[in-house]
């Protein structure tokens, strides 16, 4: 029993040492006490931001060669922390930011939304629980494919090259493996399958703080939890690829949405006259994060970062499209943006490690070969509406293509926030149903899946749409009004 308990606290140490803590950390460093997060939104970003930071501070190890045993995986990232903290500590004096006047009351539920709000994350987890309850054992080869680099990681105290493999990404492997050194944990039991659902769970809260950002309405942003959360708790991509320990996809479905939060909170106020200072300022810090969780993606799934680059295609074009009148002043708040220390420093920083310390096996010419051009097999000549529907339900499906309509003719679509919903859902469907046309050489259901997301946030805003009430809820910021 003594033993039992001790590798159980063991195990949890170790999720919070590598899940929450250098994210909490990078964080603190970052805002200080300033408010331009909520402590929601604080909790939930610290996951993703760990994720990333425990994948460059061992990009570091394997380029300075230090073994990644117990002894030194603790060392690094409590050194990380260490550094963090000590940032903050001296920033205590100064002011980073000022509280944004909208998000205390954004984030402020009442009494009824706070106890919806839990029940729905609860039963989300309930039904995800049980689902996987009965599935310990992976569904598919997938997790037995990525826990033999995560054992070969555990016993080897290096990262994994893949042996010219371009089909396996480090960022996959890297959380699994310190988990196991630290906790001691074998890959042959329920830890992987547990790490893989707080990816889930937190891919999906990533979603909800997104959706109540962009449309700053909090019964849409519940309505999410419930058509993300516990309607569609178990189809894919959820806890059907937890259990089959489709890694790639749950972790992108993490880093994509969180990336697009970032950006969205950098770039929401750029189509203004002028960005006053502290605006600006904001804008800078949160565009640096932006790019470090691209950076992260890029590191951690290929499909996702090659669908991600091409929603980012699509939104730029759409924006400038409809902004085109307003075009000089917002390439002007742009340039003040991005010609930053803050900015341009972790963009330099992150190429560096992505050519220089440890490239993905995936930067190859061949494999732009295998990802475009004309579709070579059957599976890649896109899906049917029926195929759709299988894949991310009929109602969602249905909602969803509502939710491109009412934005593509109703909504404001100067708003920045509105086109990166548009965006996201229309290049996946144009992706997954007619791939031909963007000459996508990949296979249309895995394409398809990740509709659900941004599908889910349309349907939520439809249903509100159709049901709201005159005297509903008050809007929050004048220029996210719809």
């Amino acid at each position: 029993m003594l033993n039992f308990l001790q590798s159980q606290l063991l195990f949890y140490a170790s999720i919070i040492l590598v899940l929450f803590l250098p994210g909490y950390a990078l964080l603190l460093a970052v805002f200080g006490k300033s408010k331009a997060l909520n402590v929601l939104e604080r909790f939930i970003v610290s996951f993703g931001l760990s994720i990333v930071s425990v994948d460059f501070i061992f990009f570091a190890f394997s380029k300075a060669g230090i073994s990644i045993t117990r002894l030194s995986s603790f060392i690094g990232i409590s050194l990380f922390a260490i550094t963090c903290f000590a940032i903050y500590h001296l920033r205590l004096k100064k002011i980073a930011f000022k509280s944004d006047e909208n998000t205390e009351k954004l984030f402020s539920f009442s009494k009824n939304q706070f106890i919806l709000i839990l029940l729905l994350i609860f039963m989300t987890i309930f039904i995800k629980t049980v689902y996987l309850t009965e599935t310990v054992f992976p569904t598919s080869t997938d997790m037995g494919h990525h826990m033999y680099w995560t054992q070969w990681l555990i016993e080897n105290h290096e990262l994994p090259t893949y042996d010219g493999m371009p089909d396996f990404i480090i960022g996959e492997h890297i959380i699994f493996g310190i988990i196991g050194i630290l906790s001691g944990a074998s890959v042959f039991s329920a830890f992987p399958i547990v790490v893989l659902l707080l990816v889930n769970l937190f891919g999906i809260l990533t979603v909800f703080i997104l959706t109540l950002r962009i449309f700053q309405n909090k019964n849409v942003a519940i309505l999410v939890l419930l058509l993300l959360g516990v309607l569609y708790a178990v189809s894919s991509p959820q806890a059907k690829f937890v259990s089959g320990g489709v890694i790639g996809n749950v972790m992108g479905n993490l880093l994509m949405p969180m990336a697009f939060y970032f950006y969205y909170l950098a770039f929401s106020n750029i189509s203004t006259q002028k960005i006053n200072a502290v605006s600006k300022k904001s804008s800078r810090i949160f565009l640096a994060i932006a790019f470090f969780l691209t950076f992260g993606l890029f590191y951690t799934h290929h499909l996702t970062s090659f669908i991600f680059l091409f929603i980012w295609a699509f939104l730029i074009a759409a924006f400038m499209v409809f902004n085109f009148k307003n075009l000089k002043n917002i390439f002007s708040n742009l340039m003040e943006i991005v010609f930053s220390p803050q900015v341009l420093g972790t963009f330099f920083v992150g190429l560096i490690f992505f050519f220089f310390i440890f490239t993905p096996t995936y930067i190859e010419g061949s494999a732009v070969g295998t990802a475009v051009g004309a579709p070579s097999k059957e599976t890649r000549a896109g899906l049917t509406m029926d195929n759709l529907k299988s894949s991310i339900g009929e109602a969602r499906l249905v909602l969803g293509l509502l939710g491109i309509i009412l934005i593509a003719f109703i909504l404001k679509k100067k708003n920045f926030g509105h086109l990166l919903v548009f965006s996201w859902a229309a290049m996946i469907f144009i992706m997954s149903f007619a791939p031909q046309i963007l000459f996508i050489n990949l296979p249309s259901n895995r394409i398809g899946n990740y509709l659900s997301y941004p599908f889910a946030i349309l349907s939520a805003y439809v249903l509100y749409f159709v049901f709201r009430q005159k005297g509903g809820e008050e809007k929050y910021s004048s220029s996210n009004n719809f």
